[in-house]
């Protein structure tokens, strides 16, 4: 593991962190409301300066950071001169801008350096000629690809007739066919070899999908100006499976599973909820081993995934104001917030939990070392 990665994310981290709340910020300022603080992390103050009527500083735990807005506080009493500066006194078109100003930092760097590096640097994109045949399962057995004749330098022409153009074509047809019997045609020097393969009924992830057991070649594709919708569909697809993810780490069944991973012996993989501590190790070992692009595009999954899980509509989060606001949009008539407190704490416990248990096992039981 490389301390520049781990050093590079860290930085990366705080920088997403102070732009988040530079969102907020700035378009409170914008519309002319108090802002009180603007902090980096939580819990006790370690530096801080007053200018103005905003007081700016670092606090101890570098979990997040917040900006404090006049008003937003329902159990705070606001001086008769600056009610017309709470937030709730601003109209909802600029309290939703303020709220949702903070997730879209995170989008907006997250696509700029995605733009960036598939336009200068490029991105490595898989072919259809294999690289290598994985000879054995995980139990010992034959993989589909072993037993079925594949060699590496089969370049894959199609997949149960259907012409293959792109490796992620012949990927989806064999993750949706676990346990199928499969036709490719493959090219091989210069002549088409047909081979039929029994796919297994899962990969080594456990996930219940086709797995046949190859790797194919890889090539450095540099986009130009297509890097700006590319950008935009890798963005759109990260935000898809940041939410998707979000509702596999608080499922029943993952609670589960990290409870019994903390008090046994359950071993960890690589689809199972990590926390900043295992993210830096991740980006450590792309450093390592000189994968930088690896290493942005984490960057880029990390920014989408904090700006998604931000506008979830649950308080305290952005999204959850958000839906207050809808609500009190729709029906004409003000939220008592005291009443959310109870939805607060709950949603705030469930996730210190959540990042506290994750943290321990990043420490005690990291999950095994990404392959390559």
């Amino acid at each position: 593991m490389s301390a520049f990665g781990v050093v590079f994310f860290i930085l990366a981290l705080f920088f997403a962190i102070a732009l988040h709340e530079f969102g907020h910020f700035a378009t409170a300022k914008l519309f002319g409301m108090k802002v009180e603080r603007f902090f980096i992390g939580f819990g006790p103050p370690l530096w801080s300066v007053r200018k103005g009527e905003t007081e700016y500083g670092v606090a101890a735990l570098p979990f997040g950071g917040y900006v404090r807005i006049a008003g937003m506080n329902p159990f705070e009493e606001v001086p008769p001169e600056d009610r017309d500066r709470v937030f709730k006194a601003k109209p909802g078109w600029q309290q939703a801008v303020v709220l949702v100003a903070g997730s879209f930092t995170h989008f907006l760097v997250a696509f700029l350096i995605a733009a960036a590096l598939l336009a200068f640097a490029g991105a490595p994109n898989p072919t259809t000629t294999l690289e290598s045949v994985q000879q054995k399962l995980d139990n010992g057995q034959p993989s589909p690809a072993a037993v079925a004749g594949f060699e590496p330098g089969d370049k894959v022409l199609s997949v149960e007739g259907k012409t293959i153009r792109q490796w992620q074509e012949a990927r989806d047809i064999i993750r949706d066919s676990p346990g199928k019997t499969l036709h490719f045609v493959v090219l091989r020097g210069s002549r088409a070899v047909t081979l039929t393969a029994h796919l297994a009924a899962e990969n080594p992830e456990k996930e219940k999908v086709g797995f046949l057991g190859v790797s194919t070649h890889f090539f450095n594709r540099r986009y130009g100006l297509g890097a700006i919708p590319e950008s935009g569909k890798i963005i759109g697809g990260t935000s898809w499976d940041s939410l998707k993810a979000l509702g596999t780490i608080v499922s029943p069944a993952t609670i589960t599973r990290i409870v019994k991973q903390v008090t046994g012996s359950t071993k960890r993989t690589l689809k199972d909820p990590t926390s900043i501590v295992g993210i830096g190790r991740t980006a450590g070992d792309f450093a390592k081993r000189g994968q930088f692009a690896e290493l942005f595009f984490l960057v880029v999954g990390f920014n989408v995934f904090v700006g998604v899980a931000n506008l979830l509509p649950l308080p305290p989060l952005d999204g959850g104001h958000l839906a207050v606001l809808g609500y009190e949009s729709a029906r004409r008539r003000r939220v008592d917030m005291r009443k959310l407190m109870p939805i607060a704490v709950t949603v705030v416990s469930v996730l210190v939990t959540l990042f506290v248990l994750s943290l321990y096992l990043d420490i005690v039981k990291p999950i095994p070392q990404l392959p390559g």
